[in-house]
């Protein structure tokens, strides 16, 4: 792997580019890379296959095994999924979410043009960085997964309660993990007449609400049933948790929640997950590392202040409880010989016994006929509106709705979730016969009977009343149809790969990762038709009528290639509607009808056409993959953007991506693509600023911040220069980036910029930091210069406020020579005048207040601090003596106590 980074063909790519400027490229590659990022001087050229596409996910290395492969990749941290279900304003603009589906576009046509395709595209498939730069992973591709090994050995299996082979939960837990395609409204049908367990169910609520294993941030939850005082018993009300209230509820009490609520500025009840990091890794604190207990629980690690029982857990938490104490017996056996295993209730003799009980209790009637409120609380309507006020739980809004996340609670249902008609037998979720005693007794109970054998309901609901619970039970189902999404028009599995194929052949390691030799340009080509292609003028709208046209133009040749784009169509409706577009009885009516859902009139015009020819019925009337790429849709500013992006994407050093931007961006590119544009841009291309060690990227650092100045508007440069502007004087080391941002010169570019307000508040206080504290010459230096510089720019008062004040207050606190120099010339440049009047008295105040403390005793630092701030106020009217006539100094000076008490113990260090 580290062989195929040092040696990576990308980094011959980006080479290539950066020696566009002298209308040469090296090698092959590199045009096949500016062809399918969009450069249509070379669209005649068909890739290799060697370049990677910038929205495929890199593939780092491939070990094959006997029975599968497996595949490395970097981790994205996000799916489209997770950003439109837990922070959809991220996808701020219509803009954006063109820019997305455009990048998108752009790699499926990479596949397609080699005769594949996707065929499982949907929201979880596609992968985004933090930057929300879009992915398609190879291992998600179909034929990848069904013909190539790829994926967990079947073996991999965790079952509901025990490691039994006929389990009846298999199919959920295979590879740890439920199936990435859920279809929820038959398991709420087993559920709802008792032929799934309430365990099972709530795991499937939880894959629906994106809770994964393996994630102590988003661990799957359950709910507490029990207090563990006493030992379970459905004919007592003892020691049974209430259900119609969440744990946070009953852990803090109603008295508090109201206050927290009344007294908030933004009124809420809750203000963490319902199952948190925290407790997650408390719960498992037997058997995580201790590097992980440090990292989520306490940075120093304390065994003993860990629950050591179930009913001191219980107590302790506000949080929900986990899958795991329902069903894995080794969570209470401590990995950590300081750390006692976890307590278990005095009603039991093992782990095994209470796993068995603690299920039991769970798939109690007791429960079962509660379960629905919990469900309401967690996954459903009382997480918003009128409905969490009343049940005290409004969760605390998130502080940037804006910021991508991978987690937060989702509401999966819109109305209150029906109560269960029957609960599911003892028998039928738990397999380790032989160490139950339930299990043992022969015969079944009349429930079971009536499940197995397809009766109707059991005696105790009477007809009417069984009707009108299943009337409830259907209508909450035809409600929630977004639980059960369809992105493809297909439902059969077909292989990947079509009639158009290009000839096999085996390459050697060194003829890969071989830098090509330098080939000539085409002879049209210079560097200046390549810029062309980042002028755009958004100015124009799109026409109905040109939409149209290009509908009406629209076609494909290959039915496995349409049905990726039918995907697109539907993950496109989804991000503007906030939902699916089909489940499975609305697609079977529009294959049979034709009737497109009603949900489309909700879309925008230009993106409902857009849609609609996506999802033809005859697939060879939907449009290809390029031409869909050609369509209106896309601004020109989108496409500029893309092909400005997308070499940052290639795996290379940052200094030649830095390198390869700031070359762009100097040649007016920025300012062609337009202020939007450019804003988008920054959170890609500046980065490269504030990760810079080197001083030979100092250059190209400075060069890229001011083209960046210049193109962004003022609110932009605020949100994306100016963090990083102050990173970098905020790092105590010298760089040569720092000093070349203390430049008068740049400075006055970025108070120009950002207003005098803004440079006062965010920078002006940066650079008087970098004159004390032990600073480097040459970064001193050049901080006194700007101070100087900026002094009669900011006028008498706010140098006074902003500048005199905090260097005399750093007196004593390392400041350097060159900041006392500063004071000085400061002094020197504003007159006499502002010297004694402003300066002098605020020294002197300084030098009597250090002679006064060091007549009392005090500890030995504010001591020291003293006579280092004694020295430095002297020294700085040493200078001004030099400014002024003596006897300006003199008479300002002795207005206070006399020195002359104090001189004898001081003679040495301050001199005549």
């Amino acid at each position: 792997m580290a062989s195929y980074m040092n040696l990576s063909i990308e980094q011959d790519v980006i080479n290539s580019l950066n020696l566009l400027c002298e209308n040469t490229i090296s090698g092959p590659a590199g045009l096949g890379f500016l062809s399918f990022v969009g450069f249509s001087a070379f669209d005649d050229i068909h890739p290799s296959g060697l370049v990677r596409h910038p929205n495929i996910l890199p593939v780092l290395a491939v070990v094959e095994s006997s029975d599968c492969c497996y595949m490395f990749q970097p981790k994205a941290p996000y799916t489209l999924e997770n950003i439109m279900h837990y922070s959809p304003e991220a996808l701020c603009s219509d803009w954006h979410i063109r820019f997305f589906i455009y990048q998108i576009m752009s790699a499926l046509a990479y596949l397609h043009d080699f005769g594949v395709h996707h065929g499982n595209l949907k929201p979880s498939t596609i992968l985004m960085s933090d930057s929300l730069w879009p992915y398609l992973s190879i291992s998600d591709i179909s034929h990848v997964k069904q013909n190539r090994g790829f994926g967990g050995p079947e073996g991999s299996i965790l079952n509901s309660c025990c490691a039994e082979e006929d389990c009846s939960s298999r199919s959920i837990f295979a590879s740890f993990n439920l199936p990435s395609s859920l279809d929820w409204s038959s398991h709420f049908k087993r559920w709802w007449t008792g032929e799934l367990s309430n365990y099972e169910y709530l795991l499937v609520l939880n894959k629906l609400a994106g809770r994964r294993w393996g994630d102590p941030a988003f661990h799957p939850v359950m709910p507490w049933v029990i207090d563990f005082t006493v030992r379970p018993d459905e004919n007592s009300d003892i020691g049974w948790r209430d259900l119609t209230k969440s744990k946070w509820r009953l852990a803090k009490g109603d008295e508090q929640l109201d206050f927290t609520y009344s007294s908030s500025d933004v009124p809420y009840h809750v203000s963490d997950e319902c199952l948190s990091e925290l407790a997650v890794c408390s719960y498992k604190a037997r058997r995580l590392s201790k590097t992980i207990l440090r990292s989520a629980v306490r940075s120093v690690y304390e065994p003993n202040e860990y629950p050591s029982s179930m009913q001191r857990l219980y107590q302790w938490t506000p949080d929900e409880c986990i899958p795991e104490f329902y069903s894995d017996p080794w969570i209470f056996v401590s990995l950590h010989s300081e750390m006692s295993n976890l307590a278990l209730p005095s009603w039991v003799t093992s782990s095994e016994e209470f796993i068995c009980l603690h299920r039991d209790a769970l798939e109690s009637d007791r429960v079962s006929q509660q379960l629905h409120h919990w469900i309401d609380i967690t996954f459903g309507y009382k997480l918003a509106g009128e409905a969490s006020v009343e049940a005290k739980n409004v969760m605390l809004p998130p502080s940037d709705p804006s910021r991508p996340k991978s987690i937060g609670r989702r509401q999966l249902f819109t109305k209150p979730h029906p109560k269960r008609l029957i609960s599911t037998p003892h028998s039928a979720y738990h397999n380790k016969v032989e160490s139950c005693a339930r299990c043992q007794r022969k015969g079944s109970n009349s429930t079971t009977d009536v499940l197995l054998n397809d009766c109707n309901p059991p005696n105790m609901f009477s007809q009417v009343d069984y009707l009108e619970e299943f009337e409830q039970a259907t209508l909450f189902m035809e409600l929630q149809h977004h639980l059960n999404p369809i992105y493809s028009y297909s439902n059969t599995a077909a292989c990947c790969c079509s009639s158009v194929k290009y000839l096999k052949r085996q390459f050697s390691d060194q003829e890969v990762l071989q830098p090509d030799s330098v080939l000539s340009v085409v002879p049209d080509f210079d560097f200046g038709s390549y810029l062309e292609c980042f002028e755009s003028d958004d100015s124009s709208s799109i026409g109905y009528q040109e939409l149209l046209r290009w509908k009406q133009r629209s076609c494909s040749v290959i039915e496995h290639h349409a049905n990726d784009i039918f995907s697109i169509g539907c993950i496109l409706a989804e991000i503007y509607l906030h939902r699916p577009l089909f489940d499975a009885s609305l697609l079977a009516a529009y294959k049979e009808t034709g009737m497109l859902p009603g949900a489309l009139h909700e879309l925008p015009v230009h993106v409902r056409l857009l849609v609609e020819s996506c999802i033809q019925r005859q697939w060879e009337r939907r449009p290809c993959s390029k031409h869909l790429l050609e369509s209106p849709y896309f601004p020109p500013s989108v496409r500029s953007a893309y092909m400005f992006l997308a070499p940052l994407q290639l795996l290379c050093t940052s200094g030649d991506r830095l390198k390869y931007v700031t070359k762009l961006a100097s040649e007016g590119t920025l300012k062609a693509m337009g202020e939007f544009a450019a804003e988008v841009c920054a959170p890609y291309c500046l980065p490269f600023v504030s990760s810079s060690r080197l001083d030979v990227d100092t250059e190209s650092c400075l060069r890229l911040l001011k083209e960046f100045l210049k193109c962004l508007s003022v609110q932009a440069a605020k949100k994306h220069i100016l963090p990083i502007i102050q990173k970098i004087l905020q790092v105590p080391e010298y760089s040569h980036l720092k000093v070349s941002l203390l430049q008068d010169s740049f400075v006055r570019e970025l108070w120009k910029k950002l207003g005098k307000q803004t440079y006062i508040e965010k920078v002006h206080p940066l650079v008087i930091a970098n004159l004390h504290n032990s600073p480097n010459k040459i970064t001193a230096s050049s901080a006194s210069i700007v101070l100087i510089g900026s002094s009669e720019e900011l006028g008498i008062p706010i140098t006074v406020h902003q500048t005199v004040l905090p260097l005399i207050h750093s007196f004593g606190k390392g400041l350097c020579d060159d900041g006392i120099e500063t004071l000085v010339r400061i002094g020197g440049l504003l007159g006499e005048s502002f010297i004694v009047k402003q300066i002098l008295p605020l020294l002197r105040n300084v030098i009597h207040f250090c002679i006064d403390s060091s007549k009392v005793t005090k500890p030995e630092p504010q001591q020291s601090w003293n006579s280092f701030a004694l020295i430095d106020g002297l020294s700085a009217l040493e200078g001004l003596v030099s400014v002024l006539p003596v006897k300006a100094v003199l008479r300002e000076l002795l207005q206070g106590p006399s020195l002359s008490s104090y001189k004898d113990s001081y003679a040495d260090p301050f001199g005549p």
